[in-house]
């Protein structure tokens, strides 16, 4: 195969085309030394290859003898690389991105027209900042039972208010229900006159809109052109995804349209400001009510709140006084002086105040672990923030006896508690259900209350203060951790921070991790960080060009390797098709490294648009099988994709009532639901069967898929009819199938499937005898 990558603008490669399928190989050959013992290890575990990886791979010394790089060599490989589960890494992605930044870079933003003509913008989530304190301290007004069955009976409604009446936060609470309803927070300037076909468009993409979403619309600047027959096209629109829609107006906006007036509902009065403080500050104070009423008797505390909240106030001071109150007490007693203070600056640079105001420098390195890690454990924040404390703290304060041990300078450990620091970090405890090395666990996350907070804290630090070296040092620290988490949203920070200086941040961190050798992480954690830019089209040209750098550096494997990695999981949101050409060149390189990032930038295709992504990824795998300057990578990418990809499917329990879940090798899904994709995926496996150059990878790939199979009916039936279409392709693929049954049921096989091993057999043996 060629060593040498083809110029990037090169011709397009031509769409493959469907070559004969190989003749069968005579019946009964011996089958090759790679593959005929059963003695190169056990049955691999259920879940074996789709597995959290363990970082930088280290050769054993028996294995020096020959070159490891090579895909010939693959198979000899005593310690063969990890594969982890790509629609896990995907959540990651998504996860990490809407607890930085608030969008989902990964998924793509879907973006809703805006008037006169602007870019559209994305369509974003209602943040839990608005969400939280409606659903846990909303206090309902006059009214509110025929406020609330007037949404019941319409799919829109507009909810018209007197100024300072809390309609936002009224309209927010009518979507609350049921809790579960996810809502959307339109910008002032969405084009009502196209929202309708919008929605409708939207219906037919992937993923679309989930059903019963509601849409928040809050004094909309196009308000004197919107007509009736706008509302209704949309109400209609709204009926077909089972959503809803309020659209918060003040009394102070002319109806213009007569049809109009037949959605709008009168929202009653307001409760006192005095009784909304009290509900948020119970809240915010975890549901303390006599702590709230005592605080509240104060007389100092009580003559501010009475001069504060007039009658022509806003309803959302008292429940942003709620928040100081909470963030400024201590001991039991209230600092009103600071409470004062931060109301009359609540407008004005708040974070910056906050930040600066920290009292040491272990707070401040919480506050900027906490941004970058925002949504993971209290223990991994609190871990990140010791390792930045460590690497900020300056010359030592001394040594230890004669020998030359630095010592730190001393800090009292048990100064605050941890909820002293939550709340002095403006910030929440969670309970969340987390997927963990061994399974499904229950952690305690910590992130800021506001959603915006994140991005806010590292932009600030970023441009406030000349600590980038550090700061830099430190995420690159980060991108080495262990916990996939941990990496992953260390990897989204430096793309924030490459928005404000990319080539200093691509110079001093990622170009020196995309070409290091020995850990596959390197790459990854440089594709997580450079989709950030890349989803801005201001820096998408910068991203393209260092990419195109690594690509066509044929010095230098790892880096194209990372290249790959780019091309998937960064540059493949905005063009699938071009993501594919790229890795097809790749795809010429005799080098493993390589033909791992092309199959995990190919699984972050498939995650990124499943419906559409998928024939186009077959397809080109299928062709790779069958051209002989990519056959041997090819079969190799088949394996890993196999390895790689599952789907979790939730499906009715029978008698017991409720659901359970099943876990579905995501190729034998797709050969299941869309039958136009099985004969190029029985082929495929076909080709590595008889291939023989990866006889281990294929065993370790079936069995994977045989425990998935031994747990639940659903899941072995079609593989069974799979492995049955596979066998009729030949004899010695049918000959090698059923060795592999032998060990699937061995009696020193330790994870043994026997129900899949004979579910298989039978069904080998039902179709030999058929006429």
């Amino acid at each position: 195969m060629s060593a040498a990558v083809p110029p990037v603008a090169a011709a397009p490669v031509p769409p493959p085309s469907t070559p004969t399928p190989p003749a069968s190989p005579p019946a009964g050959p011996a089958p090759p030394a790679s593959a005929a013992s059963g003695a190169e290890g056990l049955a691999p575990a259920a879940n074996e290859g789709m597995q959290q990886a363990t970082g930088t791979e280290t050769p054993s010394d028996e294995l020096l003898s020959f070159d490891r790089t090579g895909l010939a060599a693959q198979d000899r490989d005593l310690q063969q690389p990890e594969v982890p589960n790509g629609r896990q890494r995907h959540e990651r992605l998504r996860q990490s991105s809407r607890m930085l930044i608030g969008g989902d870079l990964v998924g793509g933003d879907k973006l809703v027209m805006m008037l006169g003509g602007r870019e559209p913008a994305p369509l974003q989530r209602l943040s839990t900042q608005l969400s939280e304190p409606v659903r846990h301290a909303f206090l309902p007004p006059e009214e509110w039972e025929s406020t609330r069955a007037a949404l019941e009976t319409r799919r829109l409604v507009i909810l018209r208010a007197d100024p300072c009446q809390g309609k936002t936060t009224a309209a927010i609470r009518l979507l609350q229900s049921p809790s579960d309803r996810p809502i959307y927070n339109l910008d002032r300037s969405v084009d009502l006159r196209h929202f309708a076909s919008w929605l409708d468009q939207d219906g037919r993409s992937e993923p679309p809109l989930p059903n019963g979403a509601g849409f928040l619309l809050c004094e909309p600047a196009g308000w004197d052109d919107v007509q009736g027959w706008m509302l209704q096209q949309l109400e209609a629109a709204l009926e077909r995804i089972d959503a809803r829609f309020v659209l918060a107006l003040s009394t102070e906006s002319v109806l213009r349209d007569e049809d109009v007036r037949e959605y709008v509902v009168a929202l009653g009065r307001a409760q006192p400001h005095r009784s909304i403080l009290i509900s948020h500050l119970t809240w915010r104070l975890g549901s303390n009510a006599d702590l709230a009423a005592e605080l509240l008797a104060d007389d100092a505390l009580n003559e501010y709140v009475t001069n504060l909240c007039g009658p022509q106030v806003s309803r959302k001071v008292p429940a942003d006084l709620a928040v100081v109150i909470s963030q400024e007490l201590s001991d039991g007693v209230v600092d009103l002086d600071r409470v004062r203070q931060r109301m009359s600056e609540r407008h004005s640079d708040d974070l910056d105040i906050w930040f600066d105001k920290l009292p040491d420098l272990p707070s401040r390195c919480l506050a900027i672990a906490l941004a970058v890690l925002n949504g993971l454990s209290y223990e991994s924040v609190v871990r990140a923030a010791d390792r930045l404390v460590a690497r900020l703290d300056g010359p030592a304060a001394g040594f230890a006896g004669d020998e030359p041990v630095a010592l730190r300078p001393w800090r009292e450990p048990f100064r605050f508690s941890r909820r002293e620091l939550v709340r002095r970090m403006r910030a929440e405890i969670r309970s969340v259900t987390v997927r963990g090395a061994w399974g499904p666990v229950t952690v305690e996350a910590i992130q800021y209350v506001a959603d915006g907070y994140p991005a806010l804290v590292l932009n600030h630090v970023w441009r406030e203060f000349q600590i980038h070296r550090e700061l830099l040092d430190w995420l690159r620290d980060l991108a080495s951790d262990v916990n996939e988490d941990v990496y992953t949203w260390a990897g989204t920070a430096l793309g924030v921070l490459s928005r404000h200086a990319f080539d200093f941040v691509y110079a001093q961190v990622l170009h020196q991790l995309a070409i290091a050798p020995h850990n596959w992480r390197n790459g990854e954690v440089v594709a997580y960080a450079l989709r950030v830019p890349a989803a801005d089209d201001r820096t998408r040209p910068l991203v393209k060009a260092v990419v195109d750098n690594l690509y066509t550096n044929s010095s230098s494997p790892t880096g194209q390797a990372t290249a790959a990695r780019v091309h998937g999981v960064s540059l493949g949101p905005q063009g699938a098709q071009e993501a594919l050409m790229a890795l097809d060149r790749l795809a010429t390189i005799d080098h493993r490294g390589i033909a791992i990032g092309i199959a995990d930038g190919l699984t972050d295709l498939i995650m990124q648009d499943e419906q559409h992504n998928v024939p186009m990824v077959i397809e080109r795998v299928f062709s790779w099988l069958h051209d002989r300057r990519r056959a041997l990578v090819g079969q190799f990418i088949f394996l890993r994709l196999v390895l790689s990809l599952t789907t979790e499917r939730t499906v009715p329990q029978p008698g017991a009532g409720g659901c359970r879940s099943i876990t579905w090798p995501t190729l034998l899904d797709l050969a299941d639901q869309r039958r136009q994709l099985r004969p190029a995926l029985v082929e495929m496996w076909s080709e590595v069967l008889i291939g023989g150059s990866f006889s281990r990878l294929v065993e370790r790939a079936l069995a994977a898929w045989a425990s998935l199979a031994e747990v639940n009916a659903e899941v072995r039936t079609p593989f069974c009819g799979l492995l049955g279409d596979i066998a009729a392709c030949g004899a010695w693929a049918e000959q090698t199938i059923r060795r592999y049954l032998t060990e699937w049921r061995a009696p020193d096989n330790l994870r043994p499937t026997p129900l899949t091993a004979y579910a298989v057999e039978a069904a080998l043996d039902a179709r030999k005898d058929l006429p």
